[in-house]
């Protein structure tokens, strides 16, 4: 009997567990295998967000400061990251980021070092978290407390949210394996060899790390590689960026022999207990679909293709949420993940690469789903997040009547593509049965821009939508995008105002700058559809760097950030006007206080900058 171990590593939003490892975790255990799994994400949140360990983050940045200025100060230096080796962009770029620190914000360090104790506690306490000024001022503390722990290991950072590497690092394998093994750099290198350790010590035959994001793509493959260095175990990586970049990493041998054994691509949900029962009857992985591993007696890597094809989703066993702490997540309650179907229904949407290496659309059936809530909300467990990219308005309409007619008393989120189907009525059911939050895609003003993206849904009754949505009591976050190829600043001045002038409608936003991914049906329009070229920023990353008719890249991160800021400025009193990844938090307000309340609340103290 193989012993297996699941890790999601940092960096993921620490207020709730990701749905991939209690997923695969279910399926192993349901397949005969003895499986742990364990969040080193939330833990590394938890171990660095202390006044002791910001109190030695920040003398040692200053120390490094110090060493750095005695090099830099006097001397004119510009930094052209083409031409610069990574040694002197790992030295000029934490100068420059410790000068700005210093200079502009030191005296924030005694501050946060005072409060950071009792923001975490604020964070966890179903008292504390809300009051809307407490839960600001406790992000804020937060959030200066990850930059200074950041600033030993500058340029890159740590956010809340976020971790940002350095552009000028780049993305190639040669950048991400140098960050890897760097200190200087990475700040979860201790932290994970350390865990390395205790995980060789319990002698586990298979360990798997869970890559869901780019943001983790440096702590997966330090953990991977301080791993093969002390453990015998099969180490396997996946998850959907792991899909989504597994073509570049076939290029390069060293990834397959030096850092993981096997990279598990599409769905998992059988490809993973299908490898470890291979790897416990000792036969060849050669027949397990949707793999990548370097076949040593053949010497070369071994891709057996991407398998589509449709399983069922009913027959999953539920995901086992069991071996997670929920006290240790920066939120007073769980927001439980919830898989309704596989795939995405429309699947047409020209800017979208969601498609690539999934199985086609699969719902589950609803009896199935309303088992699924019942058995959390047995385990005490009443919030949750639908992680669907859309549902269709009639199969939500019937699970809502299902959920009601249960009598299940829960709230819950998703995404929602604005069709006509969701009805004043269908929305008033969803409301009824425990819907607060839609993430709608609203995506552009402009009819034009809409038809080339495709979205297929009637934009003239999209406002209307929204409106009933709000009169059902919802909250509607829009998603808006800037920058499609041969959009104009006139067209995108339309969506901007759509923004701006429906706040009822339309209480919190997120807005994205168009990045043009690589397995996007758009990508394929180079010479059509205003594309003129495509070029890869990183090997390792998603999107193209693309030249279009339009905005260039640069303009359209610098259109989004600027707007934000606008946007965030104008609306600085209130709750959640720009909205990324604080999703979690906006649904336990909506649940406590319902959509007038949150929508209506306005602080005398500028917050709405801390809730984005």
């Amino acid at each position: 009997m193989k012993k297996i171990l699941m890790i999601q590593p940092p960096q993921w939003c620490p207020t709730t567990p990701h749905l991939a490892v209690p997923l695969l975790r279910a399926q192993l255990d349901a397949a005969g295998f003895q499986t742990t799994i364990i969040d080193l994400n939330i833990k590394f949140f938890n171990a660095v967000l202390k006044s002791d360990v910001i109190d030695a983050a920040a003398e040692a940045a200053r120390r490094d400061f110090k060493a750095l200025e005695k090099i830099y100060r006097n001397t004119p230096h510009a930094l052209n990251p083409s031409e610069a080796t990574y040694e002197q962009k790992v030295s000029y770029l934490k100068y420059e980021t410790l000068k700005d620190f210093f200079t502009e914000h030191s005296e924030d360090v005694a501050v946060t070092i005072e409060k950071i104790d009792e923001a975490v506690r604020a964070m966890k306490s179903p008292e504390r978290f809300y009051e809307p000024e407490t839960l600001w001022h406790a992000k804020h503390t937060v959030q200066t407390a990850l930059r200074i722990v950041s600033l030993p290991y500058a340029p890159n950072e740590l956010g809340l949210y976020n971790f940002y590497m350095h552009p000028a690092f780049g993305l190639g394998w040669d950048s991400i394996k140098a960050q890897a093994q760097d200190k200087r750099v990475n700040m979860f290198y201790d932290f994970l060899q350390d865990y390395a350790q205790r995980f060789a010590a319990q002698d586990y035959d298979v360990i798997c790390i869970s890559f869901t994001d780019l943001s983790q793509m440096v702590c997966v493959f330090t953990l991977a590689r301080l791993l093969k260095q002390v453990t015998k175990a099969h180490i396997v990586a996946g998850g959907n960026y792991a899909t989504q970049i597994s073509e570049d990493m076939l290029e390069h041998d060293e990834i397959f022999k030096e850092y993981i054994d096997y990279l598990s691509i599409g769905n998992g949900e059988t490809a993973l207990p299908d490898l470890c029962r291979a790897l416990a009857q000792n036969t060849p992985p050669e027949q397990v679909p949707n793999l990548v591993f370097y076949a040593k007696d053949k010497k070369k890597i071994i891709n057996t293709g991407f398998s589509c094809a449709q399983f069922q989703l009913d027959n999953l066993a539920f995901p086992d949420f069991s071996g997670y702490d929920f006290h240790d997540y920066l939120s007073p309650d769980a927001v439980i993940p919830v898989e309704l179907s596989k795939g995405c229904y429309w699947g047409k949407c020209t800017f979208c690469d969601y498609a690539y290496g999934h199985q086609q659309y699969a719902p589950k059936q609803i009896p199935r789903i309303v088992k699924e809530l019942k058995y959390y909300v047995k385990q005490g467990f009443s919030k949750f997040v639908f992680v669907d990219e859309c549902i269709p308005p009639k199969f939500y309409n019937n699970l809502a009547t299902a959920i009601i007619e249960a009598g299940l008393k829960i709230y819950y989120y998703s995404f929602a593509r604005l069709e006509n189907g969701f009805t004043k009525a269908v929305l008033k059911n969803l409301y009824n049965s425990g819907a607060r939050l839609f993430l709608w895609g609203y995506e552009c003003a402009s009819p034009r821009v809409m038809k080339l993206i495709n979205k297929g849904i009637d934009i003239d009754n999209r406002l209307k939508i929204l409106q009933d949505s709000r009169e059902a009591g919802i909250w509607n976050n829009g998603l808006f995008l800037l920058g499609y190829p041969t959009e104009t600043m006139e067209e995108i001045q339309q969506t901007i105002a759509v923004a701006y002038r429906h706040r009822r409608e339309i209480p919190s936003c997120s807005f994205s700058d168009f990045k043009m991914k690589k397995h996007s049906k758009i990508s394929e329009e180079v010479g059509n559809n205003g594309v003129y070229s495509l070029a890869g920023v990183g090997e390792l990353f998603a999107n193209y760097q693309d030249e279009i008719d339009g905005p260039n890249p640069a303009q359209r991160r610098a259109l989004r950030r600027n707007l934000q800021f606008d946007f965030l400025d104008k609306n600085a009193h209130s709750l959640w006007a720009v909205v990324s990844s604080d999703f979690d938090h906006l649904l336990l307000y909506l649940a406590k206080y319902g959509c007038d309340y949150v929508s209506g609340y306005r602080s005398k103290e500028r917050i709405a900058p801390e809730f984005r």
